[in-house]
């Protein structure tokens, strides 16, 4: 079994993180996500937790010499199940590949979390994933299971840039929203104190 694990302090609130997940995809550093579909979403309404399904369709990354002798097909399936708990402000995503299972088992699970010492600003994301080769001689093994730890390393750091431009994109848009309430308040405080003027100005014809 091979381990791959990273950490990452977002300066964003938890927030903005959950939201800018849940459109990553598409992105243009993340192209070997070729689709995402959900499959069931269900929200406590007693604790407003959020359980979502989903399946994922991306291109298959295993080395050439891997595809060759096992006849790996091009893309690969995952089943993803996510909770995201609003009261203590964390986001828990585990997936495990449905494709290539008598070859190997791939977990995957990612979390987002307010940051204890800042939780207004600052979002921890962590990434853990586990590979297991099955089935294979263990030299073969060893290889797969290297093969597809550099996959992770490669994809994860692809995908931390994609999700910073989505980031970038939620952001601009909260204050274009912000700006444009703004405006909208400002204009109908004008309205309003127009109004008001001529109301005042008929009132004092009327004397």
């Amino acid at each position: 079994m091979k381990l791959f694990q990273t950490e990452h302090l977002f300066a964003h609130p938890w927030c903005t993180m959950t939201l800018a997940n849940w459109r990553k995809y598409p992105n243009e550093y993340s192209s070997h996500v070729l689709s995402v579909d959900v499959l069931s979403r269900d929200i406590d309404p007693q604790s407003g937790i959020l359980t979502t399904e989903r399946l994922l369709c991306c291109k298959q990354s295993a080395p050439s010499f891997v595809r060759k002798l096992f006849h790996v097909p091009e893309v690969a399936y995952f089943r993803e199940v996510s909770i995201l708990d609003p009261r203590s402000q964390t986001y828990t995503a585990s997936s495990v590949n449905l494709s290539m299972r008598q070859f190997m088992k791939l977990e995957e699970r990612c979390e987002y979390r307010a940051d204890p010492d800042h939780p207004e600003g600052r979002t921890v994301f962590t990434q853990t994933a586990a590979v297991s080769a099955m089935g294979v001689l263990s030299y073969a093994a060893k290889l797969i299971e290297e093969a597809a730890v550099k996959s992770y390393h490669n994809n994860a750091a692809r995908g931390k840039k994609g999700l910073e431009t989505i980031i970038d994109k939620v952001v601009e848009e909260a204050k274009m929203m912000e700006k444009g309430l703004i405006e909208g308040i400002e204009h109908g405080l004008e309205e309003l104190e127009s109004g008001l003027e001529g109301f005042k100005r008929k009132s004092t014809s009327f004397r």
